[in-house]
């Protein structure tokens, strides 16, 4: 299923989105051979970056990195505002946990989760907040929480590499809302949210809004259009030569090996090639 969906519920109160990105997350994994934990904990960490990319409005690419002392080292994802998605992950492959273990303390030890959002004339934003809880999807709604303040509930299961997601949030308090009213509203649809079953969210024949109306029907349910994640890497061969052609001579000489230079994009594994009359 490729979906992003986004929704919102009791009169503009709540704001939701619903993610299946299977076709971008496995011509991702197509790109690397990767183990399956490796695979899973990427796969969970691209919805998650989607998520959170749609939370905020922007022109340019949203980046979600996790750096560790653990097993897997580094994660990294982008998401461009037209919703264009690559990412990798780097790892010791003798020390990984089996494929059924997704703990943050077993996957990454001690580590971070940075965000940042990269804008055309404008400075970047970054967030660090440590990896906390069980798994990613306990460090996301830690950082809403402490960093952001935003009421939020996410869910993503996994069926192999298949990932689902679903994020609701509360949206600011409008003039002559009652506090207490809203609270009640917004506990009923997490708990509503949570009550899905994974044999809706992987049920082939059941899409989104479907899915979305199922949960969601008696909460004033307005479902927007949705928009479709895909894999692309704007890699290209003009943009090595010219990240090689700014190191001096002397440290470009010593890249060298039988006469040429060979660059690989670690997104999607294309390999460039350069000899000395490139220069």
């Amino acid at each position: 299923m490729d979906s992003i969906m986004p929704f919102v519920l009791e009169n503009l109160r709540f704001k939701g989105v619903y993610i299946g990105a299977d076709t971008a997350i496995q011509e991702i994994l197509d790109c690397h051979s990767y183990p399956l934990v490796v695979q899973k904990v990427l796969a969970e960490a691209t919805v998650l970056a989607i998520a959170l990319a749609q939370s905020i409005k922007y022109q340019g690419v949203f980046s979600l990195e996790v750096r560790s002392s653990g097993p897997v080292t580094s994660l990294y994802v982008n998401v461009t505002h037209d919703k264009q998605v690559r990412a990798y992950a780097t790892f010791d492959e003798k020390a990984l946990p089996s494929e059924d273990d997704m703990k943050n303390e077993t996957l990454f030890g001690n580590g971070e989760l940075l965000f940042s959002v990269t804008q055309i004339g404008q400075q970047p934003y970054q967030g660090i907040v440590l990896l906390k809880g069980d798994t990613l999807v306990d460090t996301v709604l830690d950082y809403f929480k402490l960093s952001e303040q935003i009421k939020t509930e996410l869910i993503v299961r996994q069926k192999g590499v298949q990932t689902r997601c679903l994020m609701l949030q509360q949206m600011p308090l409008k003039e002559g809302d009652d506090k207490e009213e809203v609270a009640n509203l917004y506990e009923t649809a997490t708990v509503l949210m949570n009550s899905v079953k994974d044999t809706e969210l992987f049920y082939e024949n059941l899409s989104p809004e479907k899915l979305l109306y199922r949960l969601f029907h008696a909460n004033d349910l307005t479902v927007y259009e949705p928009t479709t994640p895909v894999f692309s890497c704007p890699c290209h061969k003009d943009k090595m030569k010219r990240f090689l052609s700014k190191l001096d001579a002397k440290e470009r000489e010593d890249l060298y090996q039988d006469g040429q230079i060979v660059t690989e994009c670690q997104f999607c594994q294309r390999q460039y090639v350069f000899k000395h009359e490139d220069f």
